[in-house]
C-alpha cells in the first residue's frame, strides 16, 4: 500500500482557471480503491471528471488507514499525524509547481473527513513566520464534500459491520459524543463559516450475514447547520464514494456540486489572499492577538477568532514548585494539541471565556510533570506563570495569598485572584492536585474572562470545570516508555534495538506508568539488578522495590508508585461512610481479579443467584451483626455467611463476600454499588469502559491492592473474590449469558493465579467442588479445554474419593472430563472414560434411563471422531430411538443424538439421509433456541456440509458464510469451532473451483491454529488438510505434497494409519506423487490405503471412489489393462455407472 498524494488527472489546459480536488478516504481503505466501483473498475475521479469539462487537477492522497494506526492507543494524536502530514504534504506538492493559491475542494469518504477537520484546523493555526507556509492550505481551501462521515460518531449496533477489527480504542473514539470526536468539531467549528459544506448520507444499509444496519446515521453524516447542503445518496457506505458510471447513484449531485464550486471558487481564493497576505504582514510586526477568516455567505468579508498566542511578551513570573525531570518523555502530540488549544483556536465563535483544561488520572500517571514541560516550552508566552499546590484547601489558599502579595495588593486568597483577574497581560494558572472530591475547585478560578488555566486531579468529576477539553492520562505509549526507563537506568546505548527489546517486557509489565518506570529505572540503576534479571527480582520484590523513593532524580515528588495510591484510598476510608465502605471492598475484590473489564453485572449476576435458593437461616441475622467491628480492621469488611447456595452445596459451607452481597432487602441495591464504582473512579483508581459497561484499573495497582494486604488477608480477599464470581456463573440460562460468561475467563485466570488448583480444591466440600466445576464449564464454552481438563481432573478424583467410582456425581465428572478429551482431539482418554461411564450408567441405571441414553449418545459421536463410523452409526441410532420414546423427540439431548447421527451419515457418504435428520433438527432448535444458539448453528454447519457432499456449493457456501459470521461475533475469531467453520468453508470454495481465495482464508489462521489447538490436534491436520486441497486445486504439487507428507506423518503418530482423515490424506498424498511424476510411489500408496478405505468408510464412498480412479488411471498410463479393466469394472458395480465418471476425470486430472 502507498501513502502520500497521487495524481490522478493532471493540468490540462489554462492552469488560471483550475482548481485542486483532494480526495481523502476513510478507515480501512487506500487512496485509489476507495474510489473505485469493484464492478467496472472505475476510477471515477479519473476516468469519469475529465469527461464532464471539469477545469480540475484531481489529487488523492493516501495514508496507514489500518485500524491499529488511525486508532491507536491515544486516537486524537493518531487523526492528528496524519492531518500534519496531508497539510505538509499538499502544501510542500502546490508550493513546488507555484500553485500554493489556486483553489481547493476535499472530498472526503468515512473517517477521513475526520481528517481533513483537523488539518484544516492546523493549518488554520500555522500563522507564525516560520510555518505561515502551512497557512495557504486554510486560505486557499473553498468547500468540502463530506461523504458518509461520522461528525456526531457511529452507534453501536454498526460497529460489526463497518469493517476491519474494530477495537476497543475505535470503539471510544467514534461513539456518540465521543471526546475525540468533540474535540475535532471544537476545533474546526470556528471555521465553518470558510468553507462551503456539502453532506452526504447512505441511504441503503450495509449487510453481512443476517445483520443489516447503516454504518453511519443520517443525523451524524448530514447534521442540519446552517448554509450547508445535505443530500442522500442510495448506496451502501463502501459504495457511496465508488460509482462506476455517470447514471450510478448519487454521481450527478456531486459531480453539480464540483462544477458550481469549481466555477465560483477563483474570485473568493483570490480575495482571500489578498486580505491574507496584509493580515500576515501585520503578524510580521505584532505577532496578532486574531486570527483572520472570510465568510463565504457574506461577502467573503473578514471575520476573526481570537489567537491569544503574543510571542513578544516578555514572562515576568515563572512561579512554579521546581523544574520539569531532565528524563522527561513522551506527549509530544498531545503537548502540540494542547499548545493549539491553549494558545490558537476557541471552542466557538463570539464567545469569549475563560480557557481551562483538565487533566485528569491516575496517581504517578505524569500529571505535574507534563504540567511542567508545558510552561517551560510556552514561557514566553505568558506575562506570569503560577502555580497553586491545590492538595488541600489551606496550601491552595496559601499560594494564591502569595500572589496577592505578589501584587501589592495584600496577602490574603482573595487578594491573590482579584490580581490575577485585573492582569493586563496573558497568564497560566496550573492548578495541581486537585484530588479531594468535597472540594469545589472552581472557587480557586479568578473571575471573568481573562487567562488559562490547567488543572490537574486524580478526580475525574472535575472534568465539569473545563472550557476548551479535558485529557485523561493513563500510560505512555510504548516506545517513549522504554525510553524513560532507560533513561532513569542510565543507560547510555538507548537506541539499541537489543538493548530496548531487554526493556520492552519491564515496561509493558509496569503498565507503561511513568512513575513506575523511574522507580524501576532507579532500582537498575543503583545496581540492584540488571535489566536482564529485572522481572524475576520484580515477581520476589515487588512491594519493597515500589516502596522505597529514590533518592537521586526523585523530583521532588514526595510519593512512591504504592504510596500515592494510598493517599486516594485513605481518603476513601476517612470518608467513613457505607459508600465508602462499599468503594474499599469492592476494590479489594478487583484486586484479585483481572486488571481489565471486570463485568458491573457480575455482582448483581452473584445476587441473584445467592438469592435464588432458600434463604439463610433467619438466626443468621443475629450472628451477623456481631461479626461487625470497627472501620479501623480489615476484617469487617467481609462477612460469613452460612447457607445453601445451589443444590450441589451444602448448607453448612462457610461463603465469604462482600456485604453489598448479603443485604436484606428483597431487591437487588444496583444504586449502592454503583456509588461504590462512581467513588472509585472519582479518584481514578479504577475507570470505565462505557462501551461493555464494565470497569478496568491499572495493572500496577491491581498488583499495590494485592501488596498492600498482609498474608493472611491476600488469602481471605482472593477467597472472597473467587467465591463472587463463582456466585455469578449460573447452572441455568447460559445460552443467553453466553458474552458474559466468556468475559469472566480472564478472571478466572487471575483468580487461579493467586491460588493453586489444589489449595482451591484442598477441602472435599461441596462449596470448592462447585467453583472449580463453574469455573471449569466457562473455560469449555472459552473453547479452552486444556484448562478445563485440568480441573475436571481434580474434580473426579475428589469426587471418586468422596461418593465412590460409580456414584451420578462421579459419572457426571467422568463425562464431563470426556467431553474435554474429546475437544483436544485426546480420543483414547474420551472412549476410555465414555466407554467407562456407559457401562456403569447401563448397571446402575439400566438401559432406559435417560443419563444412560445420554452416554451411548456421547460415545457415538466420539466413535464418529475416531473414524468408526459403523460404530457410531449404531449406536447413535439405539440413543436417538431410545430417547424419543423415553423423553420425546423434541426433547434436547434427543436432537443432540439426531445431529449426530445425521453427521455420521454424511461422512459415511449418505448426505441426503443426513440432511432429512438435519432439517428437523434444524427446525426444532431454532423455534427453542434461536438462530444464534450454538447448538443451532451447530447444526446448521452440519447441514451446509451436507449441502457440499450433495454438490449444492451456492446453498452450502451461504449457511457457513452465515455460521462463520455469527460464532465470530459469539465466540470470538479465535475460538477452535470459529476455525472449524473457516475450514468447512474453504472447503466449499475449493469443490468451487475457488482454491486461491481457500488458500487465502486457510493462510489467515494457521497460526492461530497451531498457538490454540497445537501442532498435533484435529483441528490443525484439518486445516492444513484443506490447504493442501487449495494447492492441489492451483497444481501447486510440489508445495501440496511436501504438506501432506507432514500432514501424514503427524497423523499416523496420533490418530492412527486406520483413521479415515489419515487415508483421506493418504490419497491426497499419493496424487500429488502421480503429478510430479512420482508414479511407483502413488501406486504403492494407493495400493495401500484402498482396502483401508472400503473397510473404514465403506466401497462407495466418494474419497474410496476417486481413489480407486486414480488408481485405475496409473495402471492405465502403465498400460497393465487387465488391471485396469478390473478397477473400472468393479467401480461400475460399486457405483452403478458414478465410478465410470470418476475414472474419466482421473485419467485427465
Amino acid at each position: 500500500m502507498i501513502f502520500g498524494l497521487e495524481t490522478l488527472v493532471p493540468d490540462v489546459g489554462r492552469q488560471e482557471t483550475f482548481v485542486d480536488i483532494v480526495a481523502v478516504h476513510g478507515l480501512e481503505e487506500d487512496r485509489t480503491e476507495a474510489w473505485t466501483c469493484p464492478e467496472t473498475r472505475t476510477l471515477w475521479l479519473r476516468d469519469l471528471l475529465p469527461l464532464n469539462n471539469l477545469p480540475a487537477r484531481v489529487l488523492t492522497f493516501g495514508y496507514n488507514a489500518g485500524v491499529s494506526s488511525f486508532f491507536g492507543s491515544d486516537s486524537s494524536n493518531s487523526i492528528q499525524k496524519h492531518a500534519h502530514t496531508l497539510i505538509a504534504e499538499l502544501e510542500a506538492f502546490r508550493a513546488l509547481d507555484n500553485t500554493a493559491e489556486r483553489p481547493i475542494i476535499f472530498v472526503c469518504h468515512g473517517l477521513g473527513g475526520l481528517l481533513v477537520k483537523k488539518a484544516l484546523a492546523y493549518s488554520a493555526s500555522r500563522t507564525s513566520k516560520k510555518v505561515d507556509h502551512l497557512y495557504s492550505v486554510f486560505i486557499s481551501t473553498y468547500a468540502i464534500l463530506f461523504l458518509g462521515t461520522p461528525h456526531n460518531g457511529i452507534e453501536k449496533a454498526s460497529w460489526g459491520l463497518a469493517g476491519g477489527h474494530v477495537s476497543g480504542n475505535l470503539e471510544r473514539s467514534i461513539e456518540k459524543n465521543s471526546e475525540t470526536l468533540q474535540n475535532i468539531t471544537d476545533q474546526f467549528s470556528p471555521l465553518m463559516k470558510q468553507f462551503h459544506i456539502y453532506f452526504f448520507w447512505e441511504t441503503a444499509p450495509t449487510v453481512i450475514g443476517v445483520h443489516k444496519s447503516f454504518i453511519v446515521s443520517e443525523d451524524s453524516a448530514a447534521p442540519i447547520l446552517d448554509d450547508t447542503e445535505r443530500s442522500g445518496i442510495n448506496a451502501t457506505h463502501s459504495q457511496m464514494c465508488r460509482f462506476g458510471s455517470v447514471a450510478s447513484p448519487g454521481f450527478s449531485i456531486v459531480l453539480a456540486a464540483l462544477l458550481r464550486y469549481t466555477k465560483e471558487s477563483h474570485a473568493t481564493i483570490r480575495h482571500r489572499w489578498m486580505e491574507a497576505r496584509k493580515f500576515l504582514a501585520t503578524q510580521r510586526t505584532n505577532e496578532a492577538s486574531e486570527l483572520v477568516g472570510f465568510d463565504v455567505r457574506n461577502d467573503n468579508k473578514l471575520f476573526t477568532y481570537q489567537n491569544n498566542r503574543i510571542d513578544k511578551i516578555q514572562n515576568k513570573y515563572f512561579r512554579i514548585p521546581h523544574n520539569v525531570s531532565n528524563i522527561y518523555t513522551g506527549r509530544d502530540d498531545f503537548t502540540q494539541g494542547l499548545r493549539e488549544k491553549m494558545l490558537v483556536s476557541t471552542p466557538s465563535l463570539g464567545v469569549r471565556r475563560q480557557r481551562r483544561f483538565v487533566l485528569y488520572g491516575l496517581g504517578g500517571s505524569g500529571k505535574t510533570q507534563f504540567c511542567l514541560k508545558f510552561v517551560q516550552e510556552n514561557r514566553d508566552n505568558y506575562y506570569g506563570i503560577f502555580f497553586i499546590d491545590a492538595s488541600s484547601v489551606e496550601n491552595a489558599e496559601r499560594a494564591f495569598a502569595e500572589l496577592g502579595r505578589l501584587g501589592g495588593m495584600g496577602d490574603t486568597c482573595t487578594n491573590g485572584m482579584y490580581w490575577l483577574t485585573g492582569l493586563e497581560f496573558p497568564w497560566l494558572l496550573v492548578i495541581d492536585n486537585a484530588d479531594d472530591p468535597s472540594v469545589d475547585y472552581s472557587r480557586f478560578f479568578p473571575p471573568g474572562e481573562r487567562g488559562h488555566i490547567l488543572i490537574t486531579s486524580r478526580n475525574q468529576d472535575c472534568k465539569i470545570h473545563a472550557t476548551i477539553g479535558y485529557y485523561e492520562f493513563k500510560d505512555m505509549e510504548q516506545e517513549d516508555a522504554i525510553t524513560l526507563l532507560l533513561k532513569a537506568a542510565c543507560v547510555e546505548n538507548s537506541t539499541d534495538r537489543n538493548v530496548r527489546d531487554l526493556a520492552r517486557p519491564i515496561a509493558k509489565t509496569l503498565g507503561y506508568l511513568p512513575l513506575a518506570l523511574i522507580q524501576a529505572g532507579a532500582s537498575i540503576r543503583q545496581n540492584i539488578c540488571s535489566l536482564e534479571d529485572y522481572l524475576e527480582l520484580y515477581s520476589s520484590h515487588r512491594k519493597e522495590i515500589f516502596s522505597k523513593l529514590p533518592v537521586q532524580g526523585a523530583d521532588q515528588y514526595k510519593y512512591t508508585i504504592f504510596t500515592t495510591w494510598e493517599v486516594s484510598f485513605r481518603m476513601i476510608e476517612q470518608q467513613g461512610t457505607e459508600e465508602a465502605a462499599d468503594a474499599i471492598e469492592v476494590l479489594h475484590v478487583f484486586a484479585f481479579l483481572h486488571f481489565e473489564q471486570v463485568p458491573a453485572t457480575m455482582f448483581q449476576r452473584a445476587w441473584n443467584n445467592l438469592h435464588d435458593v432458600n434463604a439463610p437461616d433467619q438466626s443468621l441475622s443475629g450472628s451477623l451483626s456481631q461479626q461487625m467491628f470497627s472501620w479501623s480492621s480489615l476484617t469487617s469488611i467481609f462477612t460469613y455467611i452460612f447457607g445453601k447456595v445451589s443444590s450441589t452445596e451444602r448448607a453448612d459451607d462457610s461463603i465469604l463476600l462482600p456485604r453489598l452481597l448479603i443485604t436484606k432487602n428483597v431487591r437487588w441495591d444496583g444504586y449502592r454499588l454503583r456509588q461504590a464504582l462512581a467513588t472509585l473512579c472519582t479518584f481514578s483508581l479504577i475507570y470505565k469502559d462505557s462501551n461493555t459497561d464494565s470497569y478496568s484499573m491499572h495493572p500496577m495497582v491491581n498488583s499495590w491492592m494485592r501488596d498492600r494486604l498482609e498474608k493472611p488477608d491476600q488469602r481471605l480477599w482472593s477467597e472472597i473474590a473467587i467465591t463472587t464470581l463463582a456466585l455469578s456463573i449460573s447452572s441455568r440460562g447460559w445460552r443467553s449469558d453466553h458474552t458474559f460468561r466468556r468475559s469472566l475467563a480472564p478472571h478466572i485466570d487471575a483468580c487461579l493465579h493467586g491460588i493453586s488448583i489444589e489449595h482451591l480444591l484442598s477441602t472435599t466440600s461441596h462449596s470448592a467442588v462447585s467453583k472449580a466445576i463453574k469455573f471449569a464449564t466457562i473455560y469449555s464454552e472459552c473453547g479452552r479445554w486444556k484448562e478445563a481438563a485440568e480441573l475436571q481432573s481434580k474434580v473426579l478424583d475428589l469426587q471418586k474419593k468422596a461418593w465412590g467410582p460409580k456414584h451420578v456425581q462421579s459419572l457426571r465428572a467422568m463425562t464431563d472430563l470426556s467431553r474435554s478429551y474429546w475437544n483436544l482431539g485426546l480420543i483414547p482418554k474420551a472412549l476410555r472414560l465414555q466407554i467407562e461411564v456407559m457401562n456403569t450408567s447401563l448397571e446402575a441405571l439400566g438401559p432406559e434411563d435417560p443419563r444412560t441414553l445420554k452416554a451411548m449418545d456421547d460415545l457415538a459421536s466420539t466413535y464418529w471422531l475416531c473414524g468408526k463410523l459403523s460404530e457410531s452409526e449404531d449406536l447413535g441410532k439405539k440413543a436417538m430411538i431410545g430417547m424419543s420414546s423415553v423423553l420425546g423427540s423434541g426433547h434436547p439431548d434427543t436432537l443432540m443424538a439426531m445431529h449426530n447421527l445425521g453427521r455420521t451419515y454424511m461422512h459415511r457418504g449418505r448426505p441426503k439421509d443426513a440432511v432429512e435428520l438435519q432439517m428437523k433438527v434444524l427446525g426444532a432448535r431454532q423455534k427453542m433456541l434461536g438462530s444464534d444458539d450454538l447448538d443451532t448453528l451447530m447444526t446448521l454447519q452440519g447441514l451446509g456440509m451436507s449441502y457440499h457432499a450433495l454438490k449444492r456449493f451456492g446453498e452450502a457456501e451461504k449457511i457457513l458464510a452465515v455460521v462463520l459470521e455469527a460464532r465470530k461475533r459469539i465466540l470470538g475469531q479465535e475460538h477452535a469451532y470459529t476455525l472449524w467453520a473457516v475450514n468447512d468453508l474453504a472447503k466449499i470454495q475449493c469443490a468451487q473451483g475457488r482454491p486461491v481465495e481457500a488458500e487465502e482464508l486457510l493462510i489467515k489462521i494457521l497460526d492461530v491454529v497451531e498457538r490454540t489447538l497445537g501442532k498435533e490436534h484435529i483441528g490443525m491436520f484439518m486445516t492444513k488438510h484443506n490447504l493442501a486441497r487449495a494447492y492441489i486445486g492451483q497444481c501447486r504439487w510440489a508445495e501440496a505434497n511436501a504438506l501432506l507428507t507432514e500432514l501424514v506423518g503427524a497423523q499416523l503418530r496420533t490418530v492412527g494409519p486406520d483413521h479415515p482423515d489419515t487415508l483421506y490424506a493418504q490419497s491426497e498424498l499419493a496424487r500429488t506423487y502421480r503429478h510430479l511424476g512420482q508414479v511407483d510411489q502413488a501406486e504403492k500408496l494407493y495400493v495401500e490405503v484402498i482396502p483401508k478405505m472400503k473397510a473404514k468408510v465403506g466401497a462407495e464412498n466418494p474419497q474410496t471412489l476417486s481413489a480407486i480412479g486414480q488408481l485405475t488411471a496409473i495402471y492405465t498410463e502403465k498400460r497393465r489393462v487387465n488391471e485396469a479393466d478390473a478397477h473400472e469394472s468393479d467401480m461400475a458395480n460399486i457405483g452403478q455407472g458414478v465410478g465410470r465418471l470418476i475414472v474419466t476425470h482421473a485419467r485427465t486430472f
